[in-house]
């Protein structure tokens, strides 16, 4: 009897613990996801301001030889 409880027991662990497992790794792979879509959002963002600051520049430089 104590035997087939443990059994029990254990069987119930192992599910639960597969069952965790699955949506833990789940979860890591939607942040991956998640976060890769913000680092090329970032980037393409970065892109944009560095390239309007080289134009702001280049008016800045344009403006001065007017003056």
């Amino acid at each position: 009897n104590k035997m087939k409880t443990v059994d029990d027991n254990l069987g119930s662990i192992e599910k639960e613990y597969s069952a965790t497992k699955e949506r833990l790794e789940n979860e890591i792979k939607e942040m991956k996801e998640l976060s890769k879509d913000k680092e090329e959002k970032w980037a393409k963002d970065m892109k944009t301001f560095t390239d309007e600051i080289a134009h702001m520049r280049g008016q800045v430089v344009t403006h001065k030889d007017q003056l």
